[in-house]
């Protein structure tokens, strides 16, 4: 028992440890663009490019992963009766309200709002109920087992080509279970797989720009739930670590040839805040959730006159679930 929650523990601390890589990264996707466009006009605009790289990754991460794992309660499941555990599903829709750098035009400059839309089933299972130090504290060290997978249906008539699909697994790990006088509190963490998709013509021929990328996600939430009568409302914030290897090109605004660029782990990370609602009818829990996600930073080498978009801005999120536990 005592190695399984050390084990859970690890899972849920190692995101943590990617914390602070950003600059850094920003860094070398600025050094890619030197080597890529010695000439300053085509340097600049793939500056612009690679940050819509350092912006997308994140946002489409969100649409995947939303904030609350298991959406509506912070509680894990625990066991029902012996080693019979409980278990949770949920189908789950999620939208960020994105913003971009126009980018597909070399010729235009500002943002294009986006919105990036995901759809999740999210199971949970209960592997340990925990301890009860106390009469009326339980759940202490509790895990449960969970599991996700879903599809994003980008939208292509904003420069999106391909809709790919998402897994997910991971532990939520019980610091408290929800009960008449205290609220349920938890840590999650959890590990996504985005597939590839594409942002733009990778023919250089209907737009200037392209990115093609899948994302890696590491996440942790930090949650706390209260149930009053029918209503949940349960708060938390969270923390995601993005990777992937990324390629996106562009056409020289001044010669028209066209320009590619790689970069193997392109790491990034983002805090976010979340709050959900829920109102529940015997095992059915009907839930809202509103959240926002922090912004980036601008890739060296712009100015804000270069692209006129702010990468600082924070997203807001929101989605809408219907789960089942038993």
């Amino acid at each position: 028992m005592r190695r399984l929650i050390r084990t859970a523990l690890a899972a849920l601390v190692l995101p943590a440890l990617w914390a602070g890589d950003a600059a850094a990264q920003e860094a070398a996707l600025a050094s890619r663009c030197e080597r890529a466009a010695p000439d300053p006009a085509a340097r600049i605009f793939c500056l612009r490019v690679a940050q819509a790289v350092e912006v997308l990754q994140p946002q489409i991460g969100m649409a995947a992963t939303g904030g609350n794992p298991v959406p509506g309660t912070a509680s894990t499941l625990g066991m029902r009766l012996g080693a019979l555990p409980r278990l949770s599903v949920a189908g789950r829709v999620t939208g960020v309200f994105g913003e971009l750098p126009r980018v597909l035009d070399a010729g235009t400059t500002g943002d294009v709002g986006v919105f990036l839309p995901g759809l999740n089933i999210d199971a949970a299972v209960g592997l340990t109920s925990g301890y009860s130090p106390l009469p009326t504290v339980g759940g202490v060290g509790s895990l449960d087992a969970l599991a996700s997978i879903g599809y994003l249906p980008l939208p292509g008539g904003k420069g999106f080509d391909g809709s790919p699909f998402t897994w997910a697994l991971g532990l939520r790990l019980g610091l408290l279970r929800e009960s008449f006088t205290l609220p349920g509190v938890s840590l999650t963490g959890m590990y996504r797989q985005v597939g590839d998709f594409d942002f733009g013509d990778p023919a250089l021929v209907r737009d200037d720009a392209f990115i093609d990328i899948g994302i890696g996600i590491w996440s942790l939430r930090a949650a706390v739930t209260k149930q009053i009568f029918a209503v949940g409302l349960t708060a938390g914030a969270g923390y995601d670590h993005y990777s992937s290897d990324v390629r996106f090109g562009f056409v020289d605004p001044g010669t028209a040839t066209r320009r590619e660029v790689r970069l193997d782990d392109f790491d990034n990370d983002r805090w976010s805040l979340f709050a959900n609602v829920s109102w529940t009818i015997l095992i059915l829990h009907i839930v809202g959730e509103l959240g926002w996600q922090q912004g980036g930073d601008l890739v060296p080498g712009l100015r804000a006159s270069n692209i006129r978009f702010d990468p600082g801005d924070g997203r807001f999120f929101g989605g809408f679930a219907v789960r089942l536990s038993i």
